[in-house]
């Protein structure tokens, strides 16, 4: 999974990296935007599939003991316990989920510029870009 989050900033920051020196800076800008845009749907995807879909089975989650995933599945070989449903005791994946952390704050720090700007204030948050005609 590492390999393609590699990939995927790769692609995604690479072309304003190499983009031609004498381009306008509105472009430039606004490519940098839609760039943080994709990095920040990019990490939050990768953060809700490490929470939800791509969980560890070496720990466990929640409040319950660290090897109540464990003694769940040893559980289920007797015959009272065969109906057992485990998977809600998985751990999330942290590297998972705070790689898409990390990734969704480099897109944001891409989009903030002159024509974004971001609020933040107790109860809310809020980015505005103008887009000039």
């Amino acid at each position: 999974m590492r390999v393609i989050t590699v990939c995927l900033l790769a692609v995604l920051v690479a072309p304003p990296a190499f983009a031609d020196e004498q381009a306008s800076s509105d472009a430039h800008r606004g490519t940098m935007f839609w760039s943080g845009l994709a990095l920040g749907v990019a990490g939050l995807t990768t953060s809700v599939i490490g929470v939800t879909t791509a969980r560890v089975d070496d720990s466990s989650t929640g409040n319950a003991p660290p090897s109540a995933f464990q003694t769940c599945v040893a559980q289920k070989r007797d015959p009272i316990y065969a109906t057992n449903s485990c998977d809600s005791l998985k751990a999330k994946n942290r590297g998972l989920l705070w790689g898409g952390v990390a990734i969704s704050a480099a897109g944001a720090a891409l989009m903030i510029g002159s024509r974004t700007s971001a609020d933040i204030a107790p109860g809310f948050f809020r980015v505005r870009h103008t887009i000039r005609f």
